[in-house]
């Protein structure tokens, strides 16, 4: 079925936009919204009394963590309670984040000085001249807090560096002094779990998180139908190929619109393999330790997804094979909810699995 990027609209031709991005982080015309984590964060963070003050949103490369926290951050943006400040987290952390709410409480794009009171004394504190950026900010978030203003604070992202364990450690002593704080970070599975294991963040660790899995079939189906105006089965068909990955539902998307198709061919297949391997799994590739991507070869190539099958071909024993797994699991790039399977999360990851493997041979 060929369909075209002009549709007819009340008997009348109208040019389409393409709904669907390739970009990360950019939330596209399509999006399919996660809604219960949306609505969790939202409802926590505006409750007179919020349960925590954070959350870290964790999930595979590509499943949609910036474009939630994005979504997150533009709701409250648009409340008048509120001040958002969004940080690089490779910038320094204290300076970006003062000047950002100097700037919101001040409503001046102009100011140099901060007129504020500290310890009871009042007068005016420069940048230039006070080098003590987290009584800066501590400061920021006091004048805040006399404003009936709550703050919200969102890293995208985020690794294991000093930067982000010292800014950690900050915004603990914040919030425990009832200044009106609010974090969201996100960040790899492996890269949460290195950073939350660290010896200053024991904090990090009992961050309550969000972790992010497939989008839900139905609702793929559901846009696929609706912006390809196509039957619900044949709708079906094309979620089938995504397996719920956020990125893939995009790329394909994308991939079909462009073509004027609505049909699954080798060449949409070879092109959304090529995409996928670009933007996505190459890089888990190499974050995968030499152990894992045996262990990955071996789920690629069994005929059966047994567990058993997949750890006697590689040679490890249960309790060595059991981290690897967890870890792998951790980190979205395979189930294990079926008692004895191991199969892959992700699309076509097998493919991509097998093709690397000849490269490593």
């Amino acid at each position: 079925m060929k369909i075209s990027n002009i549709t007819k609209y009340k008997g009348k031709y109208m040019k389409s936009t393409n709904p669907f991005t390739i970009i990360f982080g950019i939330e596209p015309p399509s999006l399919i919204p996660r809604l219960n984590e949306y609505n969790t964060i939202t409802g926590v963070f505006s409750s007179e009394t919020p349960k925590t003050y954070a959350y870290v949103i964790t999930g595979v490369r590509g499943c949609g963590k910036t474009v939630l926290m994005t979504s997150v951050q533009k709701y409250f943006s648009k409340q008048k309670n509120w001040l958002v400040i969004r940080l690089n987290p490779d910038l320094d952390l204290y300076i970006s984040a003062v000047n950002q709410l100097r700037q919101q409480l001040s409503n001046s794009k102009d100011i140099t000085e901060f007129n504020v009171s500290i310890a009871g004394f009042g007068g005016g504190i420069s940048l230039q001249e006070n080098n003590d950026s987290e009584l800066e900010l501590k400061t920021c978030l006091k004048k805040a807090k006399d404003k009936g203003k709550r703050v919200l604070i969102v890293i995208d992202e985020v690794t294991n560096t000093e930067k982000i364990r010292t800014f950690a450690h900050s915004y603990q002593t914040f919030i425990g002094e009832g200044l009106p704080a609010f974090l969201i970070m996100t960040a790899l599975p492996e890269n949460f779990a290195k950073l939350s294991k660290s010896p200053q963040s024991s904090f990090l660790r009992r961050l309550p998180k969000i972790k992010l899995g497939s989008l839900d079939m139905i609702q793929i189906e559901t846009s696929y139908s609706k912006i390809f105006k196509i039957s619900r089965d044949e709708a079906s068909e094309l979620s089938k190929v995504t397996c719920g990955y956020s990125y893939a539902y995009q790329l394909l998307g994308d991939l079909l619109w462009e073509s004027g198709s609505t049909k699954i061919s080798d060449d949409i297949l070879n092109e959304l393999d090529g995409l996928l391997s670009d933007g996505a799994y190459s890089l888990i590739w190499e974050g995968l330790s030499e152990k894992e991507r045996k262990i990955s070869l071996a789920i690629a190539k069994s005929p059966t997804s047994g567990t058993r099958e997949i750890r006697e071909a590689i040679g490890l024993k249960p309790n060595e094979f059991a981290p690897y797994r967890e870890r792998l699991a951790e980190s979205g790039i395979i189930d294990i909810t079926e008692r004895g399977k191991v199969r892959f999360t992700l699309p076509r990851f097998n493919e991509f699995v097998i093709s690397m493997s000849r490269y490593e041979e």
